[in-house]
């Protein structure tokens, strides 16, 4: 077997989850090889507690460092990411940098690692999750007998350029052209949404996006962080959240429901009725878990399976995402609809409220008053 791929993380705050997945044995192709940061008494803490390096310039580094995740806030949101990339990638190490990125940017740092023999990719981490997966992994297969007539999109500011990645992976690639245009701003208070519809090549689009956010607080308050459905007549699936469920599910049909004689008749004819596939295929089917996990579940088990697909995705030099096409299809669509929707508008919140009634007790409400009335039946 061949040694583990020696790989450094630079950043310590949301690069704390690549630390714990690198340095938790759930990915044995990979081996943390050391933490870059300026030297916080978070970041001191953790290279002790994991028992490697801890480095404060690229300088410093080793050379057998292989592979570089850069989370660090890039260049676009007033962060040193950008740069930390481009001096690892000189160095002739594959680099793995948290979205979001600007094309122009992407295509830069891609031209650098193609120039000293190494591979830069971007990282939007939700379409690689086990839910963003199963979501792409219907999608596709759908479309490979009938295209999708529709998508729908319901996201934040924060969270549009993940957005973005796993439609453009469930649609099977970059599309060709991107279009769009955003509703008028109607008159009195601000609305939760921004509408806005447009193309994705020739699939049409439907986008409910938050379009403001907490300047104090800039990663928090999203309203919904992803909802994306796919689909067409014949049903859709959709990803109810950033970690699930994913669900496939269809409108109602009855194809005899025009005519007017006694074997059309749901009451004269119930056999006719429950032999038909419309009645009879579930209103809806859960891919994968019923419920989506806490958080604590999906820090411990989903985002190691994320980062372990990322970084084989970077390794992977048949990938499709190392394509400059298709960071350019991205960006394209990505800035349009920033473009559309304008300046982002400021709205300063406080920490969300508990939710009441409390969902988990309610749901086991329901479900006890469920088996009641059917064990009374």
């Amino acid at each position: 077997m061949s040694a583990p791929v020696k790989v450094l993380v630079c950043g310590t705050r949301f690069g704390e989850h690549y630390l714990a997945a690198l340095a938790g044995g759930t990915l044995p192709g990979y081996r943390l090889a050391g933490i870059l940061a300026r030297g916080s008494q978070r970041s001191r803490a953790l290279a002790e507690r994991l028992g490697v390096a801890l480095y404060q310039s690229v300088e410093q580094l080793p050379a057998d460092i292989q592979v570089a995740c850069v989370v660090v806030r890039s260049a676009i949101v007033g962060g040193d990411g950008s740069n930390i990339a481009r001096a690892l990638l000189e160095r002739g190490i594959h680099v793995l940098q948290e979205h979001p990125a600007h094309p122009t940017d992407i295509a830069r740092l891609q031209a650098v690692g193609h120039a000293h023999g190494c591979r830069y990719q971007v990282c939007t981490f939700y379409p690689h999750l086990p839910a963003g997966r199963r979501l792409i992994g219907y999608a596709r297969a759908s479309a490979e007998r009938r295209a999708p007539a529709f998508v729908e999109i319901t996201t934040s500011l924060q969270l549009l350029y993940s957005s973005l990645d796993l439609v453009q992976r469930a649609l099977g690639g970059p599309a060709a052209s991107f279009s769009c245009s955003a509703a008028p701003l109607p008159e009195g208070p601000p609305m939760p949404f921004r509408a806005l519809q447009g193309r994705f090549g020739t699939v049409p689009f439907a986008l409910h996006l938050q379009d403001w956010l907490d300047p104090n607080d800039p990663d928090h308050h999203s309203l919904v962080m992803h909802r994306i459905a796919i689909g067409g007549p014949e049903g859709h699936v959709t990803l109810v959240n950033s970690y699930g469920p994913v669900v496939w599910s269809h409108p109602i049909y009855a194809p005899d429901y025009q005519r007017d004689d006694a074997a059309a008749s749901y009451l004269l004819a119930p056999e006719a009725h429950a032999d038909c596939r419309f009645n009879r295929q579930p209103t809806a089917v859960t891919f994968g878990p019923g419920d989506g996990p806490s958080l604590a579940q999906a820090v411990h088990s989903d985002f190691p399976q994320a980062i372990g697909a990322a970084l084989d995705e970077l390794l992977d030099p048949t990938a499709a995402v190392h394509q400059p096409a298709w960071w350019q299809a991205h960006g394209q669509a990505w800035l349009g609809i920033m473009r559309a929707v304008g300046q982002p508008r400021e709205v300063h919140c406080l920490p969300p409220p508990v939710p009441w009634p409390d969902p988990l007790h309610y749901a086991q409400v329901q479900h006890a008053q469920a088996q009641a009335q059917e064990s009374h039946r």
